[in-house]
């Protein structure tokens, strides 16, 4: 008689079910942090977390300056810039000759050079190279470059100029200007804003578009072009598409202030920081996603202070440098990493000084 034996078969005890849901797998952690609409999961050295998608920025600057400025109740030229390494240190004051640069605004273009105007009555704009050489000034007639006006690069290599008054306090213009990539000034266009407003933010923001946001706003000219009705009115932007068009001003989040700064980080995000708040300095941060949402308002670490510079640098960090309060200028500046996260103030021995602009350049 033939002997049987008997087959035992061992099951396995799964660790993770096919029903579970990804947050069961041990490295991977969707709880701390509930993933939204269109992220996907990024490894931040420990675990797999929700992330944003990031887009390519065609921003690829690695080295920044900031340009220019003023210093105290004279509102005397600085006359020097200041080169930001790869690495976002602040080198030492460098003396140009060209036009005074202040209370104007700056943006990279054609992928690696910068695009800066000048604050004076006739409009003009300095070109930055590839290598950090400031050119001459370059007098023009387009109403979208004044006085305290925004300045963003969109399309990965272009830029747009506006939202600003001129220096005898004539609102009319509220134009804006198209800047190609290899720095021709186009034609002037209108635009479609509810209120006259300069002061503003401008950046670039999800790659290739742009916003423009908060600002000093007026509801009305009277008939010699000069503002009336001052309303400072919470949170108000316009988005810029990669094609250079600008929306309509719309409702957003953060609280009224203008002569803040910011710009782009992290590739595709962007952030602002300080500003006159309306009845005082404030340290307040936004950010900007990479759908041009803005953020509620965040309390910073840094200095409270109005009219500081921003540029990016390390292509996907930036650098909040100077600014002033009761125009007791700040030798001071705060690095931005590319998680958006603003530092400290870190004291430098350059020359003080407000109403700088800054932008990246080079690769």
């Amino acid at each position: 008689m033939a002997t049987y034996k008997t087959i035992k078969y061992i099951v396995p005890v799964e660790v993770v079910e096919h029903t579970d849901s990804i947050n069961a797998l041990a490295d991977v952690d969707t709880s701390t942090a509930a993933p939204t609409e269109g992220q996907t999961i990024k490894w931040n050295g420990t675990n797999w977390v929700p992330s944003d998608i990031e887009e390519a920025s065609g921003l690829t600057t690695t080295l920044g300056i900031i340009i220019g400025g003023q210093y105290d109740t004279s509102f005397y030229d600085i006359g020097s810039n200041i080169y930001i390494t790869s690495t976002g240190v602040p080198g030492s004051d460098i003396s140009y000759t060209s036009e005074s640069l202040y209370f104007g605004a700056a943006a990279t273009y054609g992928g690696d050079k910068g695009f800066i105007t000048d604050d004076n009555d006739t409009p003009g704009y300095v070109l930055l190279t590839n290598l950090g050489v400031l050119g001459s000034l370059v007098s023009h007639s387009s109403l979208g470059i004044g006085y305290n006006g925004a300045g963003l690069t969109y399309g990965g290599d272009k830029c747009i100029f506006g939202w600003h008054r001129s220096n005898n306090k004539d609102w009319t213009p509220q134009k804006s200007v198209l800047i190609t990539n290899t720095g021709v000034v186009g034609s002037d266009t209108t635009l479609p804003t509810s209120s006259y407003r300069d002061e503003c933010i401008g950046t670039g923001y999800g790659g290739d578009k742009g916003i423009v946001i908060y600002g000093d706003g007026y509801s009305s000219v009277n008939s010699e072009g000069f503002a009336e009705n001052q309303t400072n009115s919470d949170g108000r932007a316009n988005l810029i598409s990669n094609t250079g068009i600008v929306a309509s001003e719309t409702a957003c989040s953060g609280t009224k202030r203008f002569t803040g700064a910011g710009g782009e980080y992290g590739g595709d995000k962007a952030i602002t920081y300080c500003g006159w708040g309306g009845s005082s300095w404030v340290n307040t941060i936004n950010t900007i996603s990479n759908t041009g949402v803005v953020s509620s308002d965040t309390t910073g670490v840094g200095s409270a202070r109005e009219r500081p510079s921003y540029t990016r640098f390390g292509e996907d960090k930036g650098i909040f440098y100077g600014g002033g309060n009761a125009y007791n200028e700040h030798q001071i500046y705060n690095l931005v990493s590319n998680t958006g996260v603003i530092a400290t103030d870190t004291s430098v021995t350059n020359a003080a000084r407000f109403g700088a602009t800054g932008c990246g350049y080079g690769s």
